[in-house]
């Protein structure tokens, strides 16, 4: 056999090692044989007193072992190739031990939902909608199976699980050391037996086979297999007969990612080695001295002869089925379609099965070796289709409070709790950056995570937007939205003689300098700010100080004078922002829970954006060190403002400093390339330890660089990826400190909300709505959006 590295290896899917099986190395079908299956009870005995050990009646060992799996979005096709052949290692071992082994996967049903109080009846109408969609959320497992006939031997094999499979986070079930507490390992048993793994099971005592936990069992002629316990469940087993040339672990990954509850199961027997390669000289010979000889059939069974001769490699009777689990027989069939579905397209012959179904059943259980659509794969067949694959899950608290943020879906059909921060531990970091093209939904996305941050009492949001596409969002949550021309604004009303205030407005004015700033002029800005200083607040004005305390005919004094009404050269094209006589961003930012203003204009303009975002910054960041509850800031279309080399200094300090105080900054742009070509890019990349990118966002060589992303990552933001339904976004979250890195794909396509999807809309037509449902309702129009 040859082994053929798969390619196939993208986005939530693992690959490896494609298989190769010709007719010749496959047995014939099984499952005819008559078998009383519970007439001499189950064939577990008892329990060993290490807690792990389960023996069986006729002296057979096992233990079971669950692994948490692997996420493969980080890693380039020499990773994935280099797990598959240790995978292939761990098998092989474990064959050339005699023993068998079972690989099963469950994916159940799982309520992740959660109560919530809510500001608004907008926010609460989603929250409920997002409550019921996740009551059916489903939860992944995954574990193996080891027998042996000796302790020795079974030790042996699981220090080799245990240390090959360290990567996939593997870990032996054992039965619980108190009679009265919740036992992983009867959980399993149960499973077993009747397909339920119970969450509340106390452990059974030292005899297994008279204490287990059962349930009415059925078994139809038909195949169908119903359960009660004490839900009512239907199953029916999809069985593989025949493989095509070349199968991959995304097989299995596509049909978990169904959503259903489902088991793949696949029984692993080794062959006696030297048999078999008796038996394949054989068939070789018969080959050469047949008058239609197969040169494909023979260069087959020589590369396995080969390689069983040379212990490279070992050969398993397998058994590789389906199991879908339903409450009814309209939901089974539709399953069964899809799985059935799947496999036709990667060309792998199978059936329902009807006879063999019993047997199909109870082949899960250890110590079984009649098996079911015997096929004979060697170790690195297995190894491929098993890559155990497994998606992040997310954070379910955070320093903002003891709930998910948002909920997702994952290609892989397991679910993701989003938080912005990297840990839940105070002052954790949790700032973001998100490369959205316009169209790709980037406004709903931001404005459903930041309506999420609601949640949690006392913490305040904050949207710098651009061509009001969060207003109508804002707005019906219960927020309050202004334009930046409407709002009170004077960088001087303020205690000037504190320093940290003194600080800041210095910091103002050399962002209102732009790039007319230089170093010489800190001692001029100095002397503006002892003049102010003097004033009365409520006369202390750039339009007041500017004639007197700015140099006549200096660089500061002619570069400031856009700021200002002057005598001599007229309004200045920016004297109508900071002016005011006095400051009343403070009293506006406390309106709401979430607060946004309108900056379309300032967000194309590198100085008065900056100076702005600036000034709203600070002001929060003062505010936040009284509230102490944390806070978010949203910026949309940034890339014009880091063109001003102040507020790129600006942001480098939120990035460091707002997390100390349970800030979360977010800076959106187009593309990377709009952040990149700025000096000083890498500074804010490698501080936010949260990168969103929507598919299809692009981006050069050059320009993704300094993300440090893997192949299957660029080729996913730049669209170059096969995307199956729903709006996807990659979610890259890392922390340079620890090492951590994380990335998985969410859906977050929010049509499973349903009629709150009305909540999530923008432009000029749901704006005019808006306005007659305010002009109608008054003050309770909120409730009847």
């Amino acid at each position: 056999m040859s082994i053929i590295l798969s390619t196939v290896a993208t986005l939530g899917v693992a690959g490896g090692a494609a298989m190769y099986a010709n007719k010749l190395l496959r047995a014939n079908d099984g499952g005819e044989f008559e078998q009383d299956w519970l007439a001499d009870e189950l064939d577990f005995d008892h329990l060993l007193e290490d807690r792990s050990t389960v023996v069986m009646k006729d002296g057979t060992l096992f233990r079971v072992f669950r692994l948490r799996g692997m996420s493969y979005d980080t890693m380039n096709f020499t990773e994935l190739s280099s797990l598959a052949n240790q995978r292939t290692n761990i098998l092989h071992q474990i064959g050339a031990t005699g023993s068998a082994f079972r690989f099963v996967a469950v994916k159940r049903l799982k309520d992740i939902s959660f109560d919530a109080d809510w500001p608004s009846p907008a926010l609460r109408e989603i929250g409920n909608a997002e409550k019921e969609l996740y009551k059916r959320a489903y939860s992944m497992h995954w574990f193996v199976v080891v027998e042996a006939k000796t302790y020795e031997t079974l030790s042996k094999n699981s220090k080799t699980l245990l240390s090959g499979f360290e990567k996939y986070q593997i870990e032996p079930l054992e039965a619980a050391a108190n009679l009265t507490d919740h036992c992983e390992l009867t959980a399993f048993l149960t499973y077993l037996v009747c397909g339920e793994m119970p969450s509340n099971i106390t452990r059974v005592s030292r005899s297994i086979n008279a204490n287990l936990p059962v349930c009415d069992l059925i078994i139809n002629k038909d195949g169908t297999v119903l359960t009660q316990s004490p839900l009512k469940h239907i199953h029916k087993t999809i069985g593989v007969h025949e493989y095509p040339d070349s199968v991959s672990g995304m097989m299995i990954s596509k049909i978990l990612a169904l959503p259903a509850e489902l088991e793949v199961t696949q029984i692993c027997l080794p062959l006696n080695t030297e048999k078999t390669i008796i038996e394949y000289t054989r068939k070789k010979a018969e080959q050469l001295n047949s008058f239609l000889t197969s040169a494909s059939m023979v260069a087959e069974l020589n590369e396995a002869t080969e390689a069983l001769t040379n212990n490279s490699n070992a050969m398993f009777q397998t058994q590789l089925q389906f199991t879908v689990r339903a409450r009814s027989e309209e939901e089974l069939n539709e399953v069964l379609d899809q799985i059935s579905a799947i496999l036709n397209t990667r060309r792998v012959k199978h059936s329902v099965e009807t006879a063999p179904a019993a047997n199909s059943w109870f082949n899960r259980m250890p110590g079984r070796d009649k098996l079911v659509r015997k096929l004979r794969l060697m170790d690195y067949n297995i190894a491929a289709l098993w890559p155990f694959q497994y998606s992040p899950e997310g954070m379910y608290s955070s320093p903002f409070g003891d709930r998910p943020l948002r909920l997702f879906k994952t290609p892989s059909g397991q679910n993701y709790a989003f938080q912005f921060h990297i840990a839940d531990k105070p002052q954790a970091a949790g700032h973001y950056l998100i490369f959205a093209p316009t169209g790709t939904g980037k406004s709903t996305l931001i404005m459903h995570l930041l309506g999420g941050i609601a949640k949690f009492a006392g913490v305040r949001n904050y949207v710098f937007d651009s061509l009001e596409g969060a207003r109508f969002m804002t707005e019906v949550m219960g927020g309050k939205y202004q334009s930046f021309d409407q709002l009170s604004l004077n960088p001087l009303d303020g205690d000037l003689a504190d320093k940290a205030t003194r600080q800041r407005a210095a910091t103002m004015i050399r962002i209102m300098l732009g790039e007319q700033y230089a170093q010489e002029m800190d001692d001029q800005i100095n002397d503006v700010l002892d003049f102010a200083s003097v004033l009365d607040r409520g006369e202390r004005t750039f339009d007041n100080i500017y004639k007197t305390a700015f140099p006549p005919d200096t660089d500061i004094k002619r570069a400031f004078s856009r700021w200002v009404h002057d005598e001599r050269q007229g309004e200045g094209a920016y004297s109508h922002i900071f002016n005011a006589p006095h400051d009343s961003i403070r009293s506006f930012l406390e309106t709401s829970h979430l607060v946004g203003i309108d900056m379309t204009e300032p967000l194309k303009d590198p100085l008065l954006g900056p100076a702005l975002v600036t000034h709203v910054s600070s002001a929060i960041y003062e505010a936040a060190k009284v509230n102490q509850s944390g806070f978010s800031i949203f910026v949309d279309e940034a890339a014009n403002l880091l063109r001003n080399k102040g507020f790129r200094d600006l942001v480098g300090q939120m990035f460091m400093e707002y997390r100390k105080l349970g800030g979360v900054v977010g800076l959106a742009f187009q593309n990377p390339e709009a952040l990149v070509e700025y000096e000083g890019s890498a500074k804010i990349i490698n501080n936010a330890p949260n990168l969103l990118f929507m598919a299809g966002c692009g981006g050069s060589e050059s320009a993704l660089e300094p993300f440090n992303l893997s192949d299957d990552q660029i080729a996913f933001i730049r669209g170059e990826t096969e995307l199956q339904g729903g709006r996807q976004v990659l979610l890259v979250r890392r922390d340079l400190a620890t090492g951590y890195n994380e990335s998985t794909i969410i859906d977050v396509d929010l049509s499973g909300l349903g009629d709150a999807l009305r909540f999530y809309r923008s432009g000029t037509g749901p704006m005019a709505e808006l306005q007659k449902i305010q002009e109608v309702w008054g003050e309770q129009w909120l409730s009847h959006v």
